[in-house]
């Protein structure tokens, strides 16, 4: 069993990680449209297609660039998830070990099929956070493409000068950012993705580490943790003792 508290920070390095890559797409974008303001008043006044041609052609740059930060930056996090959800089982099986010997059994070290458990896991959120970052390419590249599009568009009406349109744009893509979209159309930073994939994958791993070693050592009663402001759903099976039918399930 992991604390509240644990679950809370188990995920800070991960997060970090997360932040550092935010930051540098971010650096990559505002470049880009820094670049494009070197180059004049007049160069925004051209035709809108040559404007298009060459804001999807800097946009094709602005993609390999990414891909390659985010090829570095999956080798640090990798590492990073590895360690967090391998001392999230070390943490939960020291914990849930010394109830097993307060009952007097005599629990051992993890099993090599605990182990498999925790690599099928840390395998498993690995391949969800390199989905999470496949996107995150596309969606970095197009957030520069539609800030430049409402950036012509407002000096190309003569609405704004284009220095103004410039330090607008600039300032909407630092603000807003890059975010993650969900298959439901759900939208989250680089950051809270990670949080939300990583603590996933430590509880998933936790729970059927917990699961192995019970069977392990002949228990079939287990006591479902509560905590306050759970969902109404969850809310109503927390803090029950059940009956594990271990024929019924596949441990």
């Amino acid at each position: 069993m992991l604390t509240s508290d644990y679950l809370l920070h188990c995920t800070e390095g991960a997060e970090h990680i997360s932040s550092q890559l935010h930051a540098q797409l971010m650096r990559q974008i505002i470049a880009r449209i820094q670049a494009r303001a070197s180059q004049g008043k007049d160069y925004i006044l051209t035709a809108s297609d040559k404007w298009r041609i060459q804001t999807l052609q800097d946009a094709g740059y602005l993609l390999e660039d990414i891909q390659k930060d985010i090829a570095r930056y999956s080798g640090y996090q990798e590492k990073e998830i590895q360690a967090a959800m391998l001392d999230a089982g070390v943490e939960s099986m020291e914990y849930e070990n010394k109830l097993y010997k307060a009952a007097g059994l005599k629990p051992g070290p993890m099993s090599p099929y605990m182990e498999r458990l925790m690599e099928r896991n840390y395998r498993r959120t690995i391949g969800t956070w390199q989905n999470m970052t496949g996107t995150t390419a596309t969606a970095t590249q197009q957030t520069f493409i539609n800030a430049m599009d409402e950036l012509y568009t407002k000096v190309a009406s003569g609405g704004m000068g284009y220095i103004q349109a410039y330090m607008e744009a600039i300032d909407k893509v630092a603000t807003d950012g890059v975010l993650i979209t969900y298959p439901t159309g759900h939208t989250d930073t680089i950051e809270t993705a990670t949080l939300r994939c990583v603590r996933t994958g430590i509880s998933q791993s936790t729970a059927e580490i917990t699961l192995a070693r019970a069977k392990e050592m002949g228990v079939s009663l287990v006591l479902v943790s509560s905590h306050a402001g759970s969902r109404e759903d969850h809310a109503v099976w927390q803090g029950q003792v059940y009956s594990v039918d271990w024929n019924s399930i596949g441990i």
